[in-house]
């Protein structure tokens, strides 16, 4: 995802959320849907969001090269998809996210096992959804899971408020956002000056560019929350998450 690795910096201009995004059916609510193009679509947007995630922890807990850990994510979530985990999630037994994470660290744990034995001998390891709970996530996966979950979620709403301020001819707005928030994310950002003259437009205007734009952020920031949560008690949750404790 583009700008992955400055998107974390984003969080101390969300500030505290205020309100929520429209009420609509999540993601997460329909991975069990019986509308297959609808499922089909939750499925893309799940597997989009925790795909980094998935690889960082294959990577760092099993020592994976890159294309190991892709090739193994992709097992992952064929095998999730095969044996409908997701569909079968419960919210009532906790968050989303979690949910996830201890089903990865099971299936990759025994994966991994049997590959060791074996040298990849035989395609998908098969385990069931209480093997893959049974497997207690350590300090450093969760650590690793979590950090990669909040870059994939800022990430994402960064690309919906790029398409966003294309569609909507803010250019110049999404180039000033760009190139304070985004490519200065690491401390040698321009000047407001700056920004005006390659943008050709009044100092005054870089201004009220970022500001708006950084608010449409947060709300794509919080719509893609609400889409990746189950229940607004999840929800508040993934904010507080996110954003800090005080953020509610």
């Amino acid at each position: 995802m583009r700008n992955s690795r400055a998107a974390i910096a984003f969080r101390p201009y969300l500030g505290a959320v205020r309100g929520f995004p429209d009420t609509r059916i999540s993601v997460v609510a329909a991975l069990s849907s019986d509308d297959v193009p609808e499922r089909a679509r939750a499925t893309e947007t799940v597997i989009a969001a925790y795909r980094t995630p998935v690889i960082a922890v294959l990577e760092r807990r099993w020592n994976m090269q890159p294309a190991d850990a892709e090739d193994m994510a992709h097992d992952f979530f064929a095998h999730a998809l095969d044996r409908e985990w997701l569909a079968r999630y419960d919210p009532a037994k906790g968050r989303f996210r979690v949910f996830l994470r201890t089903c990865l660290l099971g299936f990759a744990s025994t994966a991994h096992e049997a590959a060791t034995r074996q040298k990849r001998g035989g395609g998908i390891t098969h385990v069931s959804i209480d093997d893959a709970n049974a497997v207690a996530a350590d300090d450093e996966s969760t650590s690793i899971f979590d950090r990669e979950w909040i870059r994939s979620v800022l990430s994402i709403a960064l690309s919906a408020l790029e398409q966003e301020c294309l569609e909507r001819g803010r250019g110049a707005a999404w180039r000033a956002f760009v190139a304070y928030d985004v490519e200065g994310a690491d401390g040698a950002r321009p000047t407001y000056e700056a920004i005006a003259h390659a943008e050709e437009i009044p100092l005054t205007q870089v201004t009220n560019y970022l500001n708006s734009t950084r608010r449409r952020f947060r709300e794509h920031v919080l719509t893609t929350l609400r889409d990746l949560t189950a229940s607004d008690a999840e929800y508040r949750d993934e904010v507080r998450a996110l954003l800090g404790p005080r953020a509610l």
